[in-house]
């Protein structure tokens, strides 16, 4: 039959004297010369062989896998990676599949199409056929990431919460010199959910062995919809923030020095809840970061920080907040691996509106295991927070200043056995309880949330 047979020039197998000669071969034995070559290191017979192979029947499979592995070694990643695609496309089990999408991903890694590259090594994830080529290819994947330039995550999280709003544990005003009243409903505590949207984006501008800059864009949004009867709307609570940020990191002597500059913007909603409407507001975050990483011996890191930022509201009478902050962690590693974070962090705020001028402490500790425990990862920890509102008023001036005491405690647990493409699920858990001496800020806050993030 003619589709069995393939037209060959002899050149394939004599010298260039007898190019003009053809000889006719079964396509099972053009397939079999091809595979040799393919491995025996001919990738320029490989590849014609598969080109005629191909010309006579475009969805070979066979002959497409051997040009997308062939092709690049002939300096031709881009036709390797067009062919091993097709080949992803025309397989109909999963061990093809994944044969397909990795030699997909090998032709676009050597067209420095590196994006490219970690999308169709998440792809050969889904159809990956043991744990140990899983591990292979989420490694592979990893070390694409560290050469692309661009680097692109995405988060999500799904948070159900008695306290969606940050609001009051009852709807008693007090506070001291000011009048008992009663709080509008949504400045109340409500349970609903919470859905939170990331996206970064980011650039590496330049990097050597002792320096690094790269530029990034983020984005955060979240929703909410409460679950209670009442007449708040859910879109009061929504928020969004964009920021735009530079980065440069060096390394000194002993550690490293890190400088940021940012500008964000910060979308909010403002209810006039008589009317059930809400206006959306904006202000503006211009941010200025130093950080200084040092290691403590030869199993601690201590980390210094400082940040300067300048918030600047649409709304007139709230104005400019001015605010310093001060950071320092540190980070301890045990004998079997597990690590342990101790953290403080001082933030002084001087704002045109009075309640908007405060000083905050917090102390935080953190413990992450760094084997599974049991098929969870676990990272835990929880602290105490205190601010200080010294002209803060209500009605009138707080007598003695606002004062918040927060006690809070979180959870991550992830599940890496539990994947797809690359993508992890995992809880979040937070607990917090708030005590004021301005009933408004009274609040306990329990949340437990669905979250997903990448292994590279």
């Amino acid at each position: 039959m003619r589709s069995s047979i393939l037209a060959l020039a002899a050149a394939l197998f004599c010298g260039a004297a007898n190019a003009q000669t053809q000889i006719d071969i079964p396509i099972a034995q053009a397939r079999s010369i091809m595979a040799q070559a393919a491995l025996g290191g001919d990738p320029a017979l490989a590849v014609q062989i598969a080109n005629a192979i191909l010309a006579q029947n475009p969805d070979d499979r066979d002959a497409l896998i051997v040009l997308a592995v062939a092709s690049p070694r002939l300096g031709d990643p881009k036709a390797g990676r067009v062919a091993g695609a097709r080949a992803w496309h025309l397989s109909e089990t999963p061990a093809q599949r994944y044969e397909a999408a990795r030699v997909t991903a090998l032709a676009a890694a050597n067209a420095q199409e590196l994006t490219r590259a970690t999308f169709w090594l998440r792809l050969a994830l889904i159809s990956a056929p043991d744990e140990a080529e899983r591990t292979r290819t989420i490694n592979d994947a990893r070390a694409v990431a560290r050469r692309n330039p661009w680097s692109t995550q995405l988060s999500f999280s799904l948070v159900p919460s008695n306290n969606v709003n940050g609001g009051a544990e009852d709807d008693q005003s007090s506070a001291p010199g000011n009048p008992t009243g009663d709080l509008s409903e949504d400045a109340v505590a409500l349970e609903g959910w919470r859905a939170s949207l990331g996206f970064t984006t980011q650039y590496r501008l330049q990097e050597s062995a002792k320096s690094r800059t790269i530029a990034s864009l983020q984005y955060q949004t979240a929703r909410v919809w409460i679950t209670e009867e009442s007449i708040v709307p859910d879109e009061a609570f929504n928020n969004s923030t964009t920021q735009l940020s530079l980065r440069h990191d060096r390394v000194l002597d002993t550690g490293t020095l890190g400088l940021t500059f940012s500008r964000g913007l910060v979308e909010y909603r403002d209810l006039d809840l008589s009317a059930r409407r809400t206006e959306k507001l904006t202000y503006d975050i211009w941010r200025i970061g130093l950080d200084r990483r040092i290691p403590v011996g030869e199993r601690a890191n201590l980390s210094l920080s400082y940040g300067r930022e300048l918030l600047d509201y649409e709304v007139t009478g709230i104005g400019e907040v001015n605010r310093n902050t001060l950071g320092a962690s540190l980070t301890y590693g045990l004998e079997g691996g597990d690590r342990v974070t101790g953290s403080y962090s001082f933030s002084d705020s001087v704002g045109d509106l009075d309640n908007y001028t405060s000083q905050d402490h917090s102390l935080r500790v953190l413990y992450s295991w760094s084997e599974p425990i049991g098929p969870v990862t676990l990272t835990a920890g929880g602290g105490f927070k205190w601010a200080d509102y010294p002209d803060y008023r209500v009605l009138f001036p707080v007598t003695g200043g606002r004062q918040d005491k927060t006690i809070f405690a979180e959870a991550n647990i992830g599940f890496p056995e539990v994947s797809f493409a690359g993508f992890t699920p995992g809880l979040r858990v937070d607990l917090s309880k708030v005590d004021s001496n301005v009933s408004r800020f009274d609040r306990t806050t329990f949340s437990v949330g669905f979250t997903i993030s990448s292994q590279f």
